[in-house]
């Protein structure tokens, strides 16, 4: 073989090797964006889960129908709907109505509604820590501004979860405005 043939086999070698290793960079930049979108997905459908045990864990807390009226068991469900966003008034709630309850259920049922909302707070915090992870690798990297540009990632689907965060009404308006409204426990 002569020394010309080898040079432009060299040369066609090294720009298949070139082209090859870009179009393998440009799809790995679409399938790390879909890991995270996968990601997300799977930390909101772990806060619904959250979210939705809530109730029954206030339920199976030890207030049953065997131990308490109908009545008591309606009002404490209706305040768990109502005070669903607000955890503080909940325990205002339930410190109001501890009349009606033993001493070892009422500490019972606030420990239970302390954990729930730990739970609750810990899987957003998750899911922000994806979010902030998945948007920092989208602005900071080349593979990210690959996925972005020319994937168009992230998807529809992935901007709603990344922007809902779970907060109380008051809170909303605090950061719109700027003011905290003064807080009155009693």
């Amino acid at each position: 073989m002569s020394k010309t043939t080898k040079v432009i086999l060299g040369v066609v070698l090294s720009f298949m090797v070139l082209i090859g290793g870009t179009i393998g960079y440009v799809v790995s930049a679409k399938f790390t964006a879909e890991k995270y979108e996968q990601a997300i997905y799977a930390q909101d459908e772990s806060m619904q889960n959250t979210w939705g045990m809530m109730e029954q864990q206030l339920k199976l807390s030890g207030v049953t129908v065997k131990n308490y009226g109908e009545t008591f068991i309606k009002s404490l469900e209706a305040a768990n709907k109502k005070y669903s966003d607000k955890p503080r008034l909940m325990m205002m709630w339930i410190k109001e109505n501890s009349n009606t309850l033993t001493p070892e259920l009422h500490k019972k049922l606030l420990t239970t509604i302390e954990k729930v909302y730990s739970k609750k707070e810990a899987r957003q915090l998750s899911k922000i820590s994806v979010v902030q992870e998945y948007r920092t690798w989208r602005k900071t990297s080349i593979k990210g501004t690959l996925a972005t540009t020319i994937f168009n990632y992230p998807t529809d689907k992935a901007k709603i979860i990344e922007d809902r965060i779970i907060t109380t009404k008051q809170t909303k308006q605090t950061w719109k405005t700027g003011i905290e409204s003064d807080i009155k426990v009693f």
